[in-house]
């Protein structure tokens, strides 16, 4: 095979063509690593949010988007929420994608990505329809109450009622979700065999229709987070109890109390009673025991009285092993900054207020048993066992 050597112009022009396309090789090159570069950075930050809300991972949050919202109203919203670490990442991609806001109420998730959001938020809403908006939004949301006092059972019940579907067993079935216990630190003194009862945020709450049983959890513990304030917290402290310990006693005096003066009255009795190392005699623990689906909070005989469970605060010393209900503010509260007083004993007056008098001996107790609940006055109407019992151990001391 003959090659021809090029000579002359021939020559010129070959060396010509070398550089210009030596010259657009090396621009080629800077715009790819430009490019490369650029997709970089994106999967950076992308990587970078998603790895710090990793351990928040499908927490919802609602986010409200209104018709007169701008981009950086909406990233603000996001950032405070803690959706996305970087409010002016947010903005960019959003004006890099090209698209728009849709007004309307949101659930949105963290640890979904800055693009799963704006993917959420400019092409669907979830439900409500916002003042302003030009679009009717999709859904509406239904509306459910959670009474101070009741226990998780009885909650999973009303979601059921208020329209979501098997709403009781999800919802009991999220209280056991691991996920949920590591995605709130309030929760970490919670045993692991111990239910979330007592945490869940007694209140009426809108729910998203395409919410689950799951979401509703985390909106009712992130009020709680939100209710129950340092205050409260450091109150608590000063009280000689955990965050789980003060739960565990507000419960028992919501279900005590029926007047919210008396609360922090109640709550003193009891804290008195601890600290002397005596049993609490608290009826509502044992009702806790004794329930079941047919009536979770039933009258007490006297085969419950003497039932050997943990939650049997007759026979126990102190607080019994988890909270028995879902207390309220009031009751939160009550613990928190209890009456100063030496009360060690109560009674129901039995006049229809649902107030109580109260005593510091058991002398005094005994008068106000004779007074406002004869039967009971001397033990009538107790098991033999509990009225000969010593008067400072297991006699029924809160009738």
């Amino acid at each position: 095979m003959i090659i021809a050597i090029p000579t002359g112009c021939a020559q010129q022009e070959t060396s010509a063509l070398i550089r210009v396309l030596t010259q657009g090789l090396k621009i080629v090159t800077v715009v790819m690593v430009a490019i490369l570069s650029v997709s970089g950075t994106i999967w950076f930050f992308d990587y970078w949010q998603d790895r710090e809300l990793a351990g928040e991972r499908g927490r919802p949050v609602i986010v409200q988007v209104a018709q007169e919202d701008s981009v950086g109203t909406v990233s603000e919203k996001l950032t405070d929420a803690e959706l996305v670490q970087f409010g002016w990442y947010f903005e960019g991609r959003m004006r890099f994608s090209d698209v728009e806001l849709r007004p309307g109420t949101y659930t949105l998730r963290a640890g979904m990505g800055v693009m799963g959001i704006i993917d959420t938020i400019t092409t669907e809403a979830t439900f409500g329809e916002v003042e302003g908006a030009e679009e009717e939004v999709v859904q509406e949301p239904f509306q459910v109450t959670f009474i101070e006092g009741q226990r998780a059972e009885e909650f999973g019940a009303q979601l059921e009622a208020a329209g979501m579907p098997n709403g009781q067993a999800e919802f009991m079935a999220a209280l056991a979700n691991p996920d949920i216990r590591a995605s709130f630190d309030f929760l970490d003194g919670v045993p692991d065999d111990a239910p979330i009862n007592g945490f869940l945020f007694p209140d009426t709450y809108n729910v998203p229709a395409d919410s689950t049983a799951t979401d509703v959890v985390y909106y009712m513990l992130d009020i709680f987070d939100q209710r129950v304030t340092a205050e409260n917290r450091a109150g608590f402290q000063a009280q000689g109890l955990s965050l789980y310990e003060a739960i565990t006693l507000a419960s028992i005096v919501e279900r005590e109390a029926a007047i919210t003066e008396e609360r922090p009255t109640i709550a003193a009795v009891y804290l008195n009673r601890i600290d002397q190392g005596t049993v609490l005699n608290a009826d509502p623990t044992l009702q806790y025991a004794a329930g079941t689906p047919a009536e979770w909070w039933p009258t007490l005989g006297d085969a419950d009285l003497a039932a050997d469970t943990p939650y049997n605060t007759y026979i126990y010393p102190g607080l019994p092993p988890s909270p028995i209900s879902n207390p309220g503010v009031a009751s939160i509260q009550a613990v928190a900054n209890p009456a100063d007083v030496d009360f060690q004993y109560f009674v129901a007056l039995n006049d229809g207020t649902g107030g109580h008098a109260f005593a510091v001996t058991y002398e005094e107790h005994q008068q106000n048993v004779c007074t406002y609940n004869p039967p009971a006055c001397e033990g009538a109407g107790l098991p033999p066992s509990l009225a000969e019992a010593p008067v400072t151990d297991e006699r029924r001391l809160f009738v």
